[in-house]
């Protein structure tokens, strides 16, 4: 059917209940191509653009009517009556397993020869290298990364987010400048960049998706579905959290927690991970110890959330600032090489500001480090973060949020100890502190509580208390800024009090 301008139109909403699933589907992706049709021309690069989050969508809107993040409409229509859509979700679940195991051999053989170790922690091999050796090779990783990422934007022409992509261009990623993008951001991270190593294979998963949507024409609806799966996939893989990357996929790229989104998201974490087991490991990747809870530990949950909600408030507006980036060019270039060379200066005296931060966070999660080391990484690392968004590097924000959030957490128990004398383990406050900043920064408190568990192994005698903490800090982040992490190039809504304004 079509109306008077030739364009396909969907059904009446009294007809609806008339549709077969196959018709509804096919009339949303009629509908989905005409509002996508500009996406098509040109293939820019997955990257984190200043203008990449820019349109329209349906979510918690600002004054002008520009939501802060848009919702991805998804019924059983589109997923769940099509043997299709399932056989590449299975064929997605692979691919980006595999791409996983294939980008964690190119982290470790890249971090192996820049610092010159063969065995143990990332942070110990750069604490043992030689004096100079950490400036030495983020030197020279600035220099390989600012000539690689200036040479792949010019062949690519320009830059796309992977959120971007989602939400405005139908899921549509070109395969191979995506996946050198995410081969790039993971030697960057390698290197040391203070950015994170989950960004790479959900670049890849969602590249790997995006082609075999398109090979095996889905419509738009089922594409971005696939593509957003891929990605929480990939993040799956690497970090061995198939329930939480499944969630990630879902409710941030998605921005919902319905079932016909869910469970393809499910089916294509699991598939992956199970693939990386391959040649990864099957176990948490932060070990814990037992985490008793007491009636302090959630008091303090209480009084922390706020706090975490204004260290949140701050945090994404360093993302935001750090976003818009310099003007391409020679002066871009030669700022991310000077990023990586004051990092690696910095790290002679504090290794633990070079990479995406999980050592810190282990070290963090036994209790082992000083007051002084968590309150100097706790400025160093974020500072870091936003000077290398800023200088036009491309990876993650999940780790280095994390680390940031724990960080935190264990700073203010150190505090909360210091103020009443009552002692519990600093793993305790870290691991609610690295929650609650992850569920206000992502706004996404599901995957961000599941994430932690499945992280750690442990930590389901602290659930209560991470809820507490998130929802005070979801709820005062909220106050200053709405958006999250991977939405921090739209317009925000400022609200005071009751009252709210947008803003640049």
């Amino acid at each position: 059917m079509t109306n008077r301008s030739g364009r396909a139109a969907l059904p009446k909403a009294r007809d609806l209940r008339e549709v077969s699933p196959a018709g509804a589907a096919r009339a949303d992706g009629a509908a989905d191509r005409q509002r996508d049709a500009p996406a098509r021309r040109g293939t820019p690069i997955p990257g984190d653009s200043s203008d990449a989050d820019a349109g329209s969508g349906s979510g918690s809107g600002s004054g002008s009517g520009s939501p802060i993040q848009p919702n991805v409409p998804v019924s059983w229509s589109h997923t769940g009556g099509s043997p299709r859509f399932w056989i590449l979700v299975v064929l997605t679940g692979v691919g980006a397993g595999l791409g996983a195991i294939v980008l964690m051999g190119i982290l470790h053989d890249v971090q192996h020869l820049a610092y010159g170790y063969e065995r143990g922690s990332f942070e110990s091999g750069v604490a043992h290298a030689a004096r100079f050796r950490p400036v030495v090779a983020m030197t020279a990783g600035g220099i390989i990364m600012a000539t690689s990422w200036y040479l792949l934007r010019r062949i690519a022409h320009g830059e796309r987010s992977l959120s971007d992509a989602i939400w405005h261009h139908a899921g549509r990623l070109p395969f191979v400048s995506t996946v050198t993008n995410g081969v790039l951001q993971m030697i960057a991270v390698a290197f040391g960049a203070t950015l994170g190593r989950e960004g790479a294979p959900k670049e890849v998963g969602a590249a790997i998706a995006s082609t075999l949507a398109n090979f095996f024409r889905l419509n738009d609806t089922q594409r971005k579905v696939l593509v957003a799966c891929g990605a929480g996939a990939g993040m799956s893989a690497v970090y061995n959290v198939p329930l939480g990357g499944a969630l990630f996929g879902a409710e941030v790229l998605l921005g919902t927690v319905s079932l016909p989104a869910v469970t393809p998201a499910i089916a294509t974490s699991a598939v992956a991970t199970a693939v990386s087991w391959l040649a990864l490991p099957n176990h948490p990747t932060y070990q814990l110890p037992a985490l008793p809870v007491n009636g302090s530990e959630l008091l303090w949950a209480v009084l922390f959330g706020p706090v975490a909600g204004l260290v949140t408030a701050w945090y994404v507006q360093s993302i935001s600032w750090a976003k818009k980036k310099l003007a391409d060019g020679w002066v871009r270039s030669v700022a991310l090489v000077a990023v990586f060379a004051a990092t690696g200066a910095v790290a002679m005296r504090w290794p633990g500001v070079l990479g995406n931060g999980k050592d810190v966070t282990q070290l963090a999660f036994t209790g082992a480090l000083g007051v002084g080391l968590v309150a100097a990484l706790l400025i160093l690392r974020p500072i870091a973060t936003s000077a290398f968004l800023r200088a036009g590097a491309v990876g993650g924000l999940f780790t280095p949020t994390l680390t940031a959030g724990v960080l935190l957490g264990s700073l203010a128990g150190h505090g909360w100890e210091a103020l009443t004398g009552i002692h519990a383990p600093i793993p305790v406050y870290a691991a609610i502190g690295g929650t609650a900043l992850l569920a206000a920064t992502m706004q996404a408190p599901l995957a961000a509580v599941v994430l932690m568990l499945e992280l750690t192994g442990t930590g389901i005698s602290l659930i209560v208390p991470m809820l507490v903490a998130l929802t005070g800090a979801m709820l005062v982040a909220r106050m200053f800024d709405d958006r999250s992490i991977y939405s921090v190039s739209r317009a925000r809504t400022i609200r005071h009090f009751g009252a709210r304004r947008t803003g640049p």
